[in-house]
């Protein structure tokens, strides 16, 4: 099947059967051409054969994947079955020929690599073509379908997932939760969380405290994270904006009325190590209405300094104390073994688990016993064994050191929660910290099973290191670069290439390099692209390109060098790429100073989709601090469609204009990376409906691919 979802497909294939004409041929011919003509439609063939007759009434087989790795699977089928020998086969691709309708159908559905099969025009050697195609079809329908046969692991899911949200593709993560959902890969809790944490990365706070079943999530055992996520939507959806105004009577008011029922059953000690200031307020505004919890009181005492007015109510309070000033009362290990598993019950925290299986270390063969079979403890110590019978990884380093040991058969899990739970500071609080992160990393790539989990846990690792507050952080640059390495390493061995690989090039890019480290990353760059990538990557490219040209280059001849070399590899493809990747190829182009024309490209090449007429007459805002990649957007979009209204903002919070755009624009793209959280907020309080996009880059080109996306 082309790529498409299945309705489309439908479309396209009805719209071939009335476009393609091969009744000249007998009616046998045109039977076993409208059996190929359903490979489009077909979900087990990768791509489609679509036999038609071209504008002389030769007949013609026109063939398209939709990936690259599709075209990799039919192509050596398609060679065997009816290479040259029988038809003009070569495998090797090719543009689909200009001016025919088909082919212009064919098209419009951004097949990521094409080619014309043209055959004798003879009788007999029609028949013979066509039926060895069929063949060919059979042949695949009789293949084992290896991505069917094995079913992707939802922890593979769970990292992709996280690979979206670390870049801001807002869409992409939601069609895999909706993944998730579907299969039934995990309980509705879990899902819920996900959701959670999806709504929560794109500052929707009030999206969060309006879920479904929001009331039961907050009784819910829950990870430490979760709780953190749904306090700070609870204070950003009913105080924040109080608060912010130094409302004090209504803050307590509102507190009380609404907010406190909700938060009140999450506020437990000790605080969730993720917790942000919206939630440790929710907590200060629990001891001023309730100053008999000492225990949270005591909890605040060093994080006073993100409470704004409420550390001054703190410090009225009687009773007040400060950090430690309590004596700890002496207690048993059977105690602390207790006191542990009840955390363990109360919620999914990877330091709990830790941290119950050294207090239950510590007991006798019958305090063991005896717990073991004690309620309320029986429910988590079962707990224990089913997760953490092999000891758990308190930190990434020792999670490093455990990925070699095929019993962590959680790995992925662990990591899941432990990007969330394991402070960073303690991580690469110094260069002694940072180096053994990255002897620990390298270790993995000398055993197998470890280099995978490593692998497929790199997503979380991105996502972890984006929780430092001095994120790009000069000290940690060896820790970027060999993740780096590491994603060129799995694209090499897989064909994987996680988007979070750019956030990593710009942390390096950010920080500053020198020579030799700047042509290393040069070098994994060019390992990620590969040897012949597909159109399917250009946007990855280009993001790449625009990355390089705008920040500092210690080596300006090696930068030139690549930057030339990587965008001349897209000509080839110029002419299976959409108007709006055209464009942005074109604009890069000419700001390195040449044209496509110098590469035998032919720019004028008729357009294969409709995006010139879909942006005709719109009115699209573009919201990002970048101006001059909102800028090169504006130009590139009314460049292409001459009747849209493209307006860019860069204000740093709510203004009048910035209401205007986010009610009256038809279309409203906010560049993620480059955006201010409370700017975004306010486009998305003022959009009431319409649209919304999320660009996941800095550059024009990723505001080009929200557009495309959306209108595809």
């Amino acid at each position: 099947m082309i790529g498409l979802d299945n309705a489309d497909a439908q479309s396209v294939l009805s719209d071939l059967e009335t476009i393609s004409t091969t009744s000249t041929f007998g009616p046998d011919v045109e039977d076993l051409c409208r059996q190929l003509r359903t490979t489009v439609v077909d979900p087990a063939f990768p791509g489609a054969l679509i036999p038609t007759a071209n504008a002389a009434g030769r007949l013609q087989i026109l063939v398209a994947t939709p990936t690259m790795m599709a075209w990799r699977r039919l192509s050596p089928v398609l060679k065997a079955f009816a290479g040259p020998t029988m038809t003009s086969f070569n495998g090797i691709t090719a543009p689909l020929p200009l001016g025919e309708v088909a082919t212009q159908r064919l098209a419009q559905t951004l097949p990521a690599a094409t080619c014309v099969i043209q055959i004798p025009q003879d009788r007999k050697s029609v028949l013979s073509a066509l039926r060895a195609l069929m063949r060919v079809r059979e042949t695949i329908a009789r293949a084992p379908d290896l991505q069917s046969a094995v079913p992707e692991p939802t922890s593979w899911l769970l990292a992709r997932f996280q690979d979206n949200l670390n870049v801001g593709r807002r869409d992409a993560a939601t069609a895999i939760l909706e993944r998730l959902k579907d299969e039934l890969r995990l309980d509705a809790l879990n899902t819920k969380f996900l959701e959670v944490q999806l709504l929560a990365a794109f500052g929707d706070w009030a999206a969060i405290v309006s879920l479904t079943g929001f009331g039961s999530l907050r009784l819910a055992r829950r990870p430490p994270a979760i709780t953190a996520l749904l306090l700070e939507a609870l204070y950003r959806t009913h105080l924040a904006n109080l608060f912010d105004a130094g409302d004090r009577d209504r803050v307590h008011d509102t507190y009380r009325t609404t907010v406190r029922d909700l938060a009140q059953p999450m506020l437990s000690v000790p605080l969730p190590s993720t917790l942000t200031p919206g939630g440790l307020k929710l907590y200060a505004l629990e001891t001023v209405v309730s100053p008999s919890r000492p225990d949270i009181q005591e909890a605040l005492a060093g994080g006073k300094s993100s409470l704004g007015w409420l550390a001054d109510e703190l410090g009225t309070l009687p009773g007040a104390v400060v950090p430690h000033s309590r004596p700890q009362p002496a207690s048993s290990p059977l105690d602390d073994a207790r006191a542990a598993l009840v955390q363990v019950d109360a919620a999914e925290a990877v330091d709990n688990f830790a941290a119950a299986l050294a207090a239950l270390t510590k007991l006798a063969p019958a305090e063991l016993a005896l717990i073991r079979d004690a309620e309320p403890f029986s429910a988590a110590f079962r707990l224990i064994e089913a997760n953490a019978a092999g000891g758990v990884p308190s930190s990434w380093i020792e999670w490093l050191e455990k990925a070699v040991d095929p019993s962590f058969t959680n790995a992925l899990e662990i990591a899941r929660h432990g990007k969330d739970e394991w402070s960073i500071q303690s991580s690469t609080s110094d260069p002694s910290q940072v180096a053994a992160f990255v002897r620990a990393l390298n270790r993995t790539q000398d055993d197998a099973l470890a280099s995978e989990r490593t692998a497929q846990a790199l997503p979380f690792l991105v996502a972890w290191l984006q929780q430092d507050t001095a994120f790009p952080a000069p000290g940690l640059a060896p820790i970027y670069a060999n993740l780096l390495t590491l994603f060129a390493l799995n694209s090499t061995r897989s064909g994987t290439v996680y988007e979070s690989s750019q956030v990593l090039v710009e942390a390096l890019l950010t920080v500053g390099m020198n020579d030799d480290d700047y042509r290393s990353l040069i070098a994994d760059i060019q390992e990620l692209a590969g040897q012949a990538f597909g159109i399917d990557m250009i946007y990855w490219i280009l993001e790449m390109i625009e990355n390089f040209m705008r920040a500092s280059a210690p080596d300006a001849s090696a930068r030139e060098t690549f930057l030339h070399t990587i965008l001349a590899r897209t000509a080839p493809l110029y002419g299976r790429l959409s108007t709006l990747q055209r464009t942005a190829v074109k604009r890069l182009a000419a700001e390195l100073g040449w044209t496509l024309e110098g590469l035998g490209v032919d720019v004028n090449l008729p357009s294969s989709d409709d995006f010139s007429v879909r942006l005709g007459g719109l009115r699209i805002a573009i919201y990002s601090l970048t101006e001059a990649s909102s800028r090169q957007a504006k130009n590139a979009i009314e460049e292409l469609a001459p009747t849209a209204i493209v307006d860019c903002n860069a204000d740093h919070g709510g203004s009048v204009r910035l209401r205007a755009l986010a009610e009256n624009a038809d279309v409203f793209v906010v560049a993620w990376l480059s955006a201010k959280h409370a700017a975004t907020e306010f486009i998305r309080e003022h959009r009431t409906g319409k649209p919304l996009l999320y660009a996941q880059g800095r550059g024009f080109s990723s505001i080009l691919r929200a557009l495309e996306n959306h209108f595809l």
